[in-house]
């Protein structure tokens, strides 16, 4: 079976679920959901703060199925105005979707093949947030960052034992079209 049947599979057993574009919007890339990312954009938002960043965190991701244009940044710790960014250490291939509006929070993912991303866990930047039980992510080393990524290795080790994650610096084997990469200095 191929990793495409298998994650299809998967949305029809309710193990993965994909996430819609907005009313009008072409579909052009494909989310999948982990249990804990549907269940945080899916549950009763309350009117306030928190409904308000959970809507724009929702539009994010809705713009990537979209297809609209991304900024990617395929170098850990350079990014400065990605849309997505690969993390430390690149041989995971694990990224970050970065939504910046205020209080930013990165949503901890993995590419299934070229367009298709598996959102596994959402995340605080900088600071806490009540609808999110996850402490911030705070400096690059910190242990956040390492549950993060922990996070994203279990759920494709559940989900996908079998199969490796698109890996590489060809940005064509993330996304097929309207994605950039970041223009980063080489640090020496």
């Amino acid at each position: 079976m191929s990793i495409r049947e298998e994650w299809m599979k998967l949305v029809v057993d309710e193990e993965l679920f994909e996430l819609e574009p907005l009313a009008g919007d072409k579909n052009a890339r494909t989310i999948l959901l982990s249990r804990e990312m549907w269940d945080l954009l899916s549950s009763e938002m309350e009117e306030g703060e928190s409904a308000n960043r959970r809507s724009k965190l929702l539009a994010t991701l809705q713009n990537i199925v979209a297809g609209r244009r991304l900024v990617v940044c395929l170098e850990p710790y350079a990014a400065r105005k990605a849309n997505i960014g690969r993390l430390d250490p690149i041989e995971d291939s694990i990224f970050d979707i970065r939504c910046q509006d205020k209080p930013a929070v990165r949503v901890f993912c993995r590419f299934l093949e070229t367009n298709v991303v598996l959102a596994v866990t959402c995340r605080p930047r900088s600071k806490r947030l009540w609808w999110l039980s996850w402490l911030p992510l705070g400096d690059r080393e910190s242990k956040e960052w390492k549950r993060g990524v922990a996070a994203v290795k279990r759920e494709w080790g559940r989900l996908f034992p079998t199969y490796e994650p698109v890996k590489g610096d060809n940005l064509h084997a993330y996304f097929s079209s309207n994605a950039t990469l970041e223009r980063t200095r080489s640090r020496s």
